[in-house]
């Protein structure tokens, strides 16, 4: 394929007066006036009083299948700059109505021309947009089967704009289900059609699975395409030791917490449960494995006292081991780890209020005085906890439909329990913000999904450091399943 060059000459009539020293210049902008700004002079006579302007173009032309040109080469003239890329675009684009630049060299002096059809078009500029470029900078083509095959640009990083693609793929080029695979390598990609994706009517727990001490399952993620789960979503206690899971009633929280209760016992752990306001009604199977058991206020009072107790004494080893951590004390002198688990938190340590008007002395004010003294020192053992006992083994797993400071649960908190699971399909923005720590960060249950009775139960979403956030289905397994599995 040899380039046909097409050169196009004009003469221009030197205007009256005109001196080679001092208008050669001006002629130059007026023979670009006159003619087009693809146009510029490539000689003078004087003696004639006559210029001569050239357009330097030189088209390569390719016939397509049809015998119509698909794309053709354009040599650019020698000055000029990367900075021209859009002017030249602009102008390319405007000669040549119907066509489109799809590249642009001006260190060798060319670009390049095709007809593109306008979806092709539009996807270019929206991946362009999403990696931070110029459209010209992005090849692409029909994919068999659908879809778009992409040739990225060399400032592709995946770990800055593979998010970015999957954002332009599911949400501006298709649907939810879509999916961009990239070969990082060549720096290419394709941009392939799905359906969405979904969960299973029914998850089970996996316990057949390899017993891992620190790391609890708790569920899966959604899949990227339909008919395939994601990875699956396990806390890592070691990383985050304290958990907050909040949702409303039948939302799927009493499941998250069977699940991490029974990978805990699985596990070889300790678990102290205080529940004082249901009673323990949904850990009763549980409580012949717990190593401690609360089911009303004092006594979920004792035992979260009693965890902080256990966790200083556990300061107080590492200090006399020299060792930093739980994790690095001697097999032989290194407790178990121990999670306790606070149901209805918010509820257990909110203060209920005085009755007013009453003497201080009448039963009624002792009884609500000493409640709230007691749901104080929970607090403040709680607090202790989550701030001073991240490195002895033990964890916080707390649960709640609400986790506001108006609610008693105060920001810091909030804050030192650094995994959460918000279960649920729609929660407000004000649940989201109470419940999760980057709000904005963490995707929301979709619609497709939020709509389907089956697959939906026991959805929701959880954030993780070190983990990307995401929307995940709870294990399926009830207390008597774990427990006859964990103590046949």
């Amino acid at each position: 394929m040899s380039p046909a060059v097409q050169p196009e000459r004009r003469r221009l009539r030197l205007p009256p007066g005109y001196d080679p020293e001092r208008h050669q210049e001006a002629l130059a902008r007026w023979a670009k006036d006159q003619l087009g700004p693809s146009w510029h002079i490539e000689m003078v006579d004087l003696a004639s009083g006559v210029a001569y302007a050239r357009r330097q173009v030189e088209v390569t032309e390719v016939q397509a299948e049809d015998g119509s040109v698909g794309c053709m080469e354009v040599r650019l003239a020698s000055a000029t700059k990367p900075t021209d890329a859009e002017r030249v675009a602009a102008r390319l684009e405007d000669q040549h109505p119907g066509w489109t630049m799809t590249a642009f060299d001006p260190w060798l002096g060319r670009a390049e021309l095709a007809r593109i059809p306008d979806d092709w078009r539009r996807a270019r500029a929206a991946v362009a947009t999403a990696l931070g470029t110029k459209p010209w900078e992005v090849g692409i083509e029909a994919r068999q089967g659908g879809g778009y095959r992409l040739r990225l640009p060399a400032s592709y990083l995946p770990s800055r704009h593979d998010a970015r693609l999957e954002e332009v793929a599911t949400t501006v080029i298709g649907s939810l289900g879509w999916t961009v695979e990239v070969d990082r390598p060549r720096l290419t990609a394709e941009i392939v059609p799905g359906e969405p994706p979904t969960f299973p009517a029914v998850l089970p727990y996996p316990f057949d699975a390899p017993v891992e001490v620190m790391r609890l399952p708790v569920g899966c993620r959604l899949g990227r395409r339909a008919g395939e789960l994601g990875p699956e979503v396990a806390v890592d206690l070691e990383a985050n030791p304290h958990v907050l899971v909040s949702g409303t009633t039948g939302s799927g929280k009493s499941v998250a917490l069977w699940a991490l209760v029974g990978g805990a016992l699985r596990a070889g752990w300790r678990v102290a449960i205080a529940d004082g306001i249901k009673g323990g009604v949904d850990f009763l199977a549980f409580r012949p494995a717990c190593s401690a058991w609360g089911d009303s206020l004092d006594t979920a009072a004792d035992v979260i006292t009693g965890v902080y107790q256990e966790g200083l004494a556990r300061k107080a080893a590492l200090k006399t081991t020299g060792a930093r951590r739980w994790h690095d004390l001697p097999d032989g002198s290194r407790p178990p780890p121990l999670m306790l688990v606070v149901d209805e938190l918010t509820s257990l340590i909110i203060p209920e209020p005085v009755p007013k008007g009453v003497p201080k002395d009448h039963p009624l004010v002792i009884e609500a005085s000493e409640r709230n003294l007691a749901k104080a020192e929970m607090l403040s053992a709680l607090g202790k906890i989550a701030r001073e006992l991240r490195f002895v083994g033990v964890s916080l797993v707390g649960a709640t439909q609400k986790a506001s400071t108006t609610t008693g649960i105060p920001t810091e908190l909030r804050e030192n329990m650094g995994a959460h699971f918000l279960l649920g399909l729609r929660p407000s923005e004000g649940q989201r913000r109470l419940a999760l720590s980057n709000p904005d960060l963490v995707p929301e249950v979709p619609a497709h999904l939020a709509e389907d009775l089956a697959a939906s139960r026991g959805v929701g979403v959880y954030e993780l450091d070190g983990v990307p956030a995401g929307v995940l289905k709870v294990y399926w397994a009830t207390p008597e399943d774990y427990v006859a599995r964990i103590c046949p």
